[in-house]
């Protein structure tokens, strides 16, 4: 399937630009799209460009977690990857694939980010809380070594919840 970049010149001229799954998910082809001459005015002169994001899945996961360059997004990965929906596919690649330590450290995060949005009154779901609690207990070492990229405010709340003492952490 293919993913639809829009570029807009200040000259008013449109083009779309076609990439693949991949090249969209990572943005492989923002630098070269950005820089494109446009085809009617012939100048760098960029006013707009969108694109379609792809659905996150086991493939692009699974490409992520394998290149250091790679990124969702340039900051804050863990809540792009914090969707309930994606909390099968992240424990799948933590537990059966090989992982670039500080990859495993943002699907950590993303993880205890999920226990935070869904043990806040207004949007309270206990059951995803204690499966996802559970899961990371189960990988508390991780937890611990990821805890430099994990805001207090989170931790406060998500570490009790999941078993970890004040004096496990680091200063």
């Amino acid at each position: 399937m293919k993913y639809t970049y829009i570029r807009t010149c200040e000259c008013g001229n449109i083009r779309e630009i076609k990439v693949s799954k991949k090249e969209a998910a990572f943005r492989l082809k923002d630098r070269e799209i950005f820089n494109l001459k446009c085809e009617k005015c012939g100048k760098i002169r960029l006013k707009l460009l969108s694109r379609e994001h792809p659905d996150l899945d086991k493939e692009l996961l699974l490409e992520w977690v394998a290149h250091e360059d790679y990124a969702f997004m340039s900051q804050d990965e863990e809540l792009i990857l914090a969707d309930v929906d994606n909390i099968d596919l992240i424990l799948d690649v933590l537990d059966n694939y090989k992982i670039l330590s500080f990859k495993r450290n943002i699907l950590i995060q993303a993880l205890c980010v999920i226990i935070y949005d869904n043990s806040r009154s207004q949007t309270k779901n206990l059951e995803i809380v204690n499966r996802v609690a559970t899961e990371l207990y189960k990988r508390k070492q991780d937890v611990l070594a990821a805890q430099e990229g994990i805001t207090d405010s989170i931790k406060a709340v998500v570490f009790p919840i999941i078993g970890i003492d004040k004096n496990e952490l680091t200063c």
